[in-house]
């Protein structure tokens, strides 16, 4: 029973928010330019400000982890070379090959991450996923421009998604958390406190928002398509990774990282890229719609399932 109130207490104001931020944009409280801007401050500001706060309140040395990093860049890897090779013989359209693929191995990391392995685990999670931030989104990026273009038939410009990860607010708030944590730099107290208040929002509002991107009107007849994005996205990636994770010993904090990596839904920057690039826009939407109202169900069963077996 007690792992089901950790599971509950985790992802139910998660969710919460999630449907809250849904009921502002249906009752026309969040206009589509309005949250077209709170998306972009959450991106530029909140998030990289509660990025920054995570990393710099916890010790970097005590935490770092090099096997860490290594799995988690070997895992995505593996993904979309796995993807790849399986993807094409379930569907034979290329341009829906490329949504798929990203579909299930790019996961909302970003906004769903920190917040989630806050709820489970405190700072010490938030801070593992703030670090795991630089190789995730970078890699996340990258890939995203290979598996799009190949399968649009577009030429891949790999000059400039090198400068956007450079120029990536999530990646500067972590190196220069990491280099004031390394170096002891104590920040003056009024500083802090406006970066903690700051960081509350980056926690609370990046849900609401993803809630208001919901739009369930435009689900058409890729019903084929959406079940293998959801089960891969929230079934196969999780069992398989996380499996291999906990036969590599890592600790809970990391693990609960794991799980808001390999357990959140689609990332909802994937439709927007999947259209400038040429490839299916509508799949690539669904896919996130789909994931992520059901991953408030599937994260609360593998977070469950997880602290039950003592894993967390």
């Amino acid at each position: 029973m007690e792992s089901f109130y950790i599971a509950f207490n985790a992802v139910a104001p998660i969710s919460f928010l999630v449907i809250f931020g849904y009921y502002l944009k249906e009752k026309k409280y969040l206009a589509k330019e309005t949250i077209s801007n709170l998306n972009k401050l959450c991106f530029n500001i909140f998030l990289p400000v509660l990025t920054f706060s995570n990393i710099l309140h916890t010790n970097v040395r005590e935490i770092f982890d090099i096997k860490l990093f290594i799995y988690v860049f070997i895992s995505i890897i593996a993904m979309v070379v796995a993807l790849s090779m399986i993807v094409p013989f379930i569907e034979p359209d290329s341009k829906k090959q490329g949504a798929l693929i990203q579909g299930i191995y790019r996961s909302n990391f970003v906004i769903l991450g920190i917040p989630l392995t806050n709820h489970i685990a405190g700072n010490a999670g938030a801070f593992v996923a703030s670090i795991l931030i630089m190789v995730v989104i970078p890699m996340y990026n990258m890939l995203a421009v290979i598996v799009l273009a190949t399968h649009s038939g577009r030429n891949t410009d790999l000059k400039n998604v090198l400068k956007e990860i450079i120029r990536n607010p999530l990646i500067i708030a972590s190196i220069l958390a990491i280099i004031l944590s390394l170096l002891n730099v104590k920040v003056p107290q009024f500083v802090d406190k406006i970066i903690l208040d700051l960081a509350k929002i980056g926690g609370v509002l990046p849900m609401i928002m993803l809630g208001s991107m919901l739009d369930f009107k435009k689900i058409s007849s890729n019903i084929r398509n959406i079940f293998i994005g959801v089960f891969g996205r929230l079934i196969l990636m999780p069992l398989i990774f996380l499996t291999i994770a906990i036969a590599l010993g890592f600790s809970s904090e990391k693990i609960v990282a794991l799980i808001a990596m390999y357990c959140a839904p689609t990332a909802v920057s994937s439709a927007l890229m999947a259209e400038q690039m040429g490839c299916d826009y509508e799949l690539a939407a669904q896919i996130i719609i789909f994931t992520t109202v059901i991953s408030c169900f599937t994260i609360f069963l593998w977070v469950f399932t997880l602290d039950f077996l003592k894993f967390i």
